[in-house]
Parts: structure tokens; C-alpha cells; sequence
């Protein structure tokens, strides 16, 4: 029995794109926050989800628009560190106005993807609400991309 096919999805692909950026990395970033805001309290975190967006019905191009927040804790204190959540925003925002497209490998998939082009909506703007002691800062992020079919040996 063949393995199922395993389709490249919104949140695989700005996961891996986001962690490509300059000052980011796969454990940086994720569909949920970890509990353990000890793990990740010194580089921040971004969390991703699928805001809205639309397919071209001619061919698969995908332009989600992802809901990409940037958090920032400082354990012990009752300050949020909103400077360094806006940094993580401003971060994905310099990170849009490569102009070439990016490769992004997907291993969990059986395809991989190549993001086009890559934009916000809006400017990153504060969070606010029950967060306790974290510093949110909330970008609406439009990826282009097009699944990549994976070459075998």
C-alpha cells in the first residue's frame, strides 16, 4: 500500500518560509505557542494561522492571507517586552521585499513550494488582551505560492 499523498498546506508553507527570514529558525516558529515560554522567551515565537485569502480555480495558486502573531515574554517580570515582539514583527516585515521568489522545502509533505511573492496587509499593530505577561504584536501576511512537485531518485 502506497504512503498517502500529503498536500503542501497554508500554515507548512509560511512556517517554513518564516523560517528562512534572517533571525529565525524552525523552532522559532509554529501553529501554537509551546507551554513552556522558557523554551522560547529568549528568541520570541511566531504563531501562524490561515486568516482568509483565495485559490486561482485555472491552477494552484495559493494566496492565504496568514495571521502571524509575534510573541515576546520576559519571565519573572510583569512587564511585557513589546519591543522585542514589535522587532519580531518589523523582522517578517523586512523579510517581504526579497524580490526574487523563495524555494521552501516541506519535508512533512509530499510536495514542496515556491512563494512568489510575499506582502502584509496593514501595518504589524499591538495585541491586546489576556496574554498575562506576553508582548503580542499581529501582522496579516499574504503569501503567493504554488506547490513544487518533489523529485524522486
Amino acid at each position: 500500500m502506497a504512503a498517502p499523498f500529503i498536500y503542501a498546506s497554508d500554515e507548512a508553507v509560511t512556517k517554513a518560509w518564516l523560517a528562512q527570514l534572517d533571525g529565525f529558525s524552525a523552532g522559532m516558529v509554529g501553529e501554537t505557542l509551546p507551554r513552556d515560554a522558557g523554551s522560547w522567551a529568549t528568541s520570541g515565537f511566531l504563531t501562524v494561522t490561515v486568516a482568509g485569502g483565495a485559490t486561482v480555480p485555472e491552477f494552484r495558486l495559493e494566496s492565504p492571507v496568514m495571521d502571524v502573531r509575534g510573541w515576546a515574554t520576559t519571565p519573572g517580570t510583569d512587564a511585557p517586552p513589546w519591543n522585542k515582539a514589535r522587532n519580531l514583527a518589523l523582522s517578517v516585515q523586512a523579510g517581504t521585499y526579497r524580490r526574487e521568489p523563495w524555494f521552501v522545502e516541506l519535508p512533512a509533505c509530499s510536495e514542496n513550494a515556491v512563494v512568489k511573492t510575499a506582502y502584509l496587509l496593514g501595518k504589524p499593530r499591538r495585541a491586546y488582551g489576556d496574554f498575562g505577561d506576553y508582548a503580542v504584536y499581529v501582522l496579516n501576511l499574504v503569501l503567493n505560492w504554488v506547490p513544487v512537485v518533489k523529485s524522486t531518485p
